[in-house]
């Protein structure tokens, strides 16, 4: 039986590891804006820098992603708005919030359902595609038996996390950081408590 081969995605956070991630055979790769993805603590791309990566995606023969996938603030919509202008040339854009979902179909641009939407079962699958969704990257949970479930049931492409960190919550929905830190994992910005060491007490 023929199999699909399947791709490759590496996420890039500047010019030097967009440059690693094609010299080492990626079919595409997802990068970020600042502010608004969840590697808030990385060093991401300026707006003015999207369509420079995109050109260089093109000459390269990859996929561009952009990811737009954080909680979304009522301050932030107009920013959104015009980060996605700026991204309508990407392949994709992966996002879960309805206001990002409902912009990038005003401006034509594919979608990808982030993992933060936590999707693991096929009805939500289904819900996400007839929202215009082309991929759902599902959520990590999930059992490879189950991937298949929700693939052949909802008959959308999926994306599962092969590699990376896995946090206490798996999917990313954790509070953690924010409650002792108030540094929120659901904006990128998790100072990863879970992976202290603690000594419980019964008092």
């Amino acid at each position: 039986m023929k199999r699909n081969k399947p791709e490759l995605l590496s996420p890039v956070s500047d010019f030097t590891s967009l440059t690693a991630a094609i010299n080492s055979g990626c079919d595409a790769v997802y990068f970020g804006v600042k502010d608004l993805n969840m590697r808030i603590t990385a060093k991401n791309f300026k707006l003015s820098e999207i369509k420079k990566v995109i050109d260089i995606c093109r000459k390269n023969n990859i996929r561009a992603y952009l990811t737009l996938n954080t909680i979304v603030y009522d301050n932030e919509l107009k920013y959104i708005k015009k980060i996605i202008q700026k991204a309508k040339d990407v392949d994709a854009i992966i996002c879960w919030d309805p206001s990002v979902i409902n912009e990038c179909r005003k401006q034509k641009i594919p979608i990808h359902i982030s993992t933060q939407a936590s999707v693991s079962n096929s009805k939500s699958a289904k819900f996400y595609k007839k929202l215009g969704a082309e991929r759902i990257i599902l959520a990590r949970e999930l059992s490879l038996e189950q991937i298949k479930k929700i693939k052949k049931d909802a008959n959308i492409k999926v994306e599962c996390f092969i590699h990376g960190a896995m946090c206490v919550s798996i999917s990313g929905r954790c509070f953690l950081s924010q409650f002792i830190f108030n540094k929120s994992a659901n904006r990128g910005d998790c100072l990863q408590p879970c992976r202290r060491e603690y000594l419980i007490k019964d008092s």
